[in-house]
C-alpha cells in the first residue's frame, strides 16, 4: 500500500473501508495478493503464499491511512471533512473486515485452486517452480498464479532435460544390491514435492555415522528449499510449543534420533497426530493457537532404531525404513554437496519419475530390506505384539482363558527380560493390538463360568492348562 491523500469511507463503517482498499491488495488482474488464512495474514510472494506479520499489516494501514479524510457531519448536521486518523481500535475493526473480505475457509488444505483456471477441473499434483506451476500429470508448465494456494516453491527453475549422475551414482554407492530402497527414496522425495499427505508414512533413515543419512537430508531440503525445512528434535515435539516451527513447513528432518527410556507416549502421539493427517491445536508463542492439519512431512535419522513405547505397535507400521550398512568415515567426498547442488533440476526430475510411479501404485515401495527392521521396531515398542506373532493365534472363532494367557505371557516375558505388569496391563495391551479381542463367561465343561478372551488362543497349551477353546465348542 502506498502513502495516499485520499477521502475513504467512515471508520464506523470498517467494512466499506476495506472495500475502498482492497484494490491495493490486487495485481493488475484483479488477483488478491493478500488471503485470512487460520488465523494468519498470508502473502504471494510470486511463486507460492508465505505468512506474514500482523504487525506489519497494521504499520501498512497506518501508513495508508495517516493522511486520508472522510466526511463526517458536524453538530450542525452539516457535512464536513474529517481526518481519518488511524488508531488501534479503528485497525482492529479494519482488519477484521480485511480478512472477512480476504478469508480462505479454515478447511482448505495447501495445495489447492482458490480460483480454478480454465481446463484445471482435474486435479492433479502441482510444484510450483521459479519459472511456473508444473503440472505432474504431463509435466506441462502452467503459468504462476496467487489463485494456486500453496506454501512450497522449490527455488530453481524447471528444466524437463536435466539430469543428475552424480546423484544416482550415490545412490548405487549407498544401496548397490537393492533398488527397491533406492525406488522408495525416489517416491518419498516426489511425496514430499507433491504436497500430498495421503499415505501417512515416516521416512527412517538408519546406519552407522558417515553412512550418506546427512547427504540424503541435505538434499531434499536443497530440493524443497531450505526455507521450507524445520530440524525440530523428537523430545522437543513433546514441549508445549515444540510443533510451531512445523507450521507452513513441508518437511521436518529430525537429526540424530534420541529418545530416553522413559515414557515417550506424547513424543508418539505427537507422530501419530503429524503422520495420520489429523487436526491438531498448536500453542505458538505470543500468538493465537494455529489449528489444522499440518502438512508436515517427517524425515528422522537416527544410528540405531529409535525405542518408542507404544502398546499398540502401530507407530512402527508408520515407517518407511531405509537401511545403510556402509560408512564412509574418514573417506569423505567433501565436494559431493557442492556437485549435488548443481544437479537440483535433474534431481527434480528424478524426483518426479518417482512421483508418476506412486501415483500409479498408490503407495511407496517398502523394501524388503526393510521388513525386519520394522518388526523390530513394533516388538521393542510393543512386546504384547511380539507376544502374540510368537506364541498365540488369532481370529474370530480363538479363545483362551484369561488364565492361561497371562501365565504364558508371564513365563515369555521373564525368559525376555520384559517386566511382566499386570493381569489387567496385559488385558488393554491385548486390546491395543487386536481391536477385535473380547472377554466373555461362556460355560465350561464342569459346569462352571471362566473368564476368556475371545479373539486369540495359545499357539501352544500347557497340559495343566484347561485348554483354549472356540466359540462353537462353548456357545453364549
Amino acid at each position: 500500500m502506498t502513502l495516499e491523500s485520499d477521502e475513504v469511507p467512515a471508520p464506523s463503517n470498517p467494512m466499506a473501508v476495506a472495500r475502498h482498499l482492497a484494490p491495493d491488495w490486487k495485481d493488475e488482474h484483479g488477483r488478491l495478493l493478500r488471503r485470512r488464512w487460520r488465523g494468519s495474514w498470508m502473502y504471494w510472494d510470486r511463486t507460492c503464499w508465505r505468512e506474514m506479520d500482523e504487525q506489519q499489516v497494521r504499520a501498512e494501514l497506518y501508513c495508508r491511512l495517516e493522511h486520508a479524510t472522510y466526511t463526517g457531519v458536524n453538530p450542525k448536521g452539516e457535512p464536513e471533512v474529517r481526518e481519518w486518523a488511524p488508531t488501534r481500535t479503528k485497525l482492529a475493526n479494519l482488519l477484521d473486515a480485511l480478512g472477512a473480505l480476504m478469508l480462505v475457509p479454515t478447511e482448505v488444505d495447501p495445495p489447492a485452486w482458490l480460483d480454478t483456471p480454465d481446463g484445471e477441473q482435474e486435479w492433479s499434483p502441482i510444484v510450483a517452480c521459479q519459472n511456473g506451476l508444473l503440472r505432474i500429470r504431463d509435466r506441462a508448465l502452467l503459468p504462476l498464479d496467487p489463485g494456486f494456494f500453496n506454501l512450497v516453491s522449490v527455488p530453481y527453475s524447471y528444466d524437463p532435460h536435466a539430469s543428475a549422475p552424480t546423484w544416482e551414482r550415490f545412490l548405487h554407492q549407498l544401496w548397490p544390491e537393492d533398488p527397491e530402497s533406492i525406488a522408495a527414496l525416489q517416491e518419498w522425495f516426489g511425496y514430499v514435492l507433491s504436497g500430498r499427505t495421503d499415505q501417512q508414512k515416516i521416512l527412517l533413515a538408519v546406519g552407522p555415522t558417515r553412512s550418506g543419512k546427512g547427504t540424503l537430508a541435505r538434499v531434499l531440503a536443497d530440493l524443497v528449499g531450505r526455507s521450507n525445512m524445520a530440524g525440530p528434535t523428537l523430545a522437543g515435539l513433546a514441549t508445549n510449543f515444540g510443533l510451531s516451527t512445523l507450521v507452513g513447513k513441508p518437511l521436518a528432518v529430525i537429526s540424530d534420533a534420541r529418545l530416553s527410556g522413559r515414557d515417550n507416549s506424547q513424543v508418539v502421539e505427537r507422530l501419530l497426530t503429524i503422520s495420520g493427517e489429523d487436526t491438531i491445536d498448536i500453542d505458538r508463542k505470543y500468538r493465537q493457537p494455529w489449528t489444522g492439519k499440518l502438512s508436515t512431512r517427517l524425515m528422522v535419522l537416527s544410528n540405531e532404531l529409535p525405542n518408542f513405547g507404544d502398546s499398540s505397535g502401530v507407530i512402527a507400521r508408520r515407517f518407511i525404513v531405509l537401511t545403510m550398512t556402509t560408512s564412509w568415515l574418514g573417506k569423505e567426498d567433501t565436494a559431493l554437496t557442492g556437485k549435488l547442488a548443481a544437479e537440483m533440476p535433474g534431481i527434480l526430475n528424478w524426483a518426479l519419475d518417482g512421483l508418476a510411479r506412486l501415483e500409479q501404485t498408490g503407495r511407496i515401495t517398502q523394501p524388503e530390506s526393510s521388513r525386519e527392521a520394522v518388526t523390530t521396531m513394533q516388538d521393542t515398542a510393543s512386546p504384547v505384539s511380539a507376544f502374540v506373532r510368537e506364541c498365540c493365534q488369532t481370529g474370530p472363532n480363538c479363545q483362551a482363558s484369561v488364565d492361561e494367557v497371562w501365565n504364558a505371557w508371564r513365563q515369555w516375558a521373564e525368559d525376555s527380560g520384559i517386566p511382566t505388569g499386570t493381569k489387567q496391563m496385559l488385558g488393554r495391551n491385548l486390546q491395543s493390538v487386536l481391536p477385535q479381542l473380547r472377554r466373555g463367561k461362556p460355560r465350561a465343561d464342569d459346569g462352571q463360568r471362566v473368564v476368556v478372551y475371545i479373539g486369540i488362543t495359545l499357539a501352544k497349551v500347557a497340559p495343566q492348562s484347561s485348554g483354549s477353546r472356540t466359540i462353537e465348542d462353548h456357545p453364549r
